[in-house]
């Protein structure tokens, strides 16, 4: 769950950010700085908690193609070895 927060608040943040540095002062930068943070934040987190406990998540049963890439990134992690 912290992960989840922590990426979501993070890419609906530099949106905003970004929506507020060019000029747009509406609610609909916040809006949208929300709907991209929860559509690119939540893959991004459940991705990220696969790389960093790639046990765990084969032991649910995660076996997503890309959830297979991301262990075999963490194998090759210098970390790891």
């Amino acid at each position: 769950m912290f992960l989840i927060h922590i990426w979501v608040a993070s890419i609906g943040g530099a949106v905003v950010i970004a929506g507020l540095a060019m000029g747009y002062f509406t609610v609909a930068t916040f809006i949208w700085g929300a709907i991209i943070g929860l559509v690119l934040g939540v893959p991004a987190a459940l991705l990220n908690w696969v790389y960093l406990r790639p046990n765990r998540s084969r032991q649910i049963g995660w076996t997503w193609p890309i959830a297979n890439k991301i262990r075999a990134a963490a194998k090759e992690h210098p970390s790891t070895r």
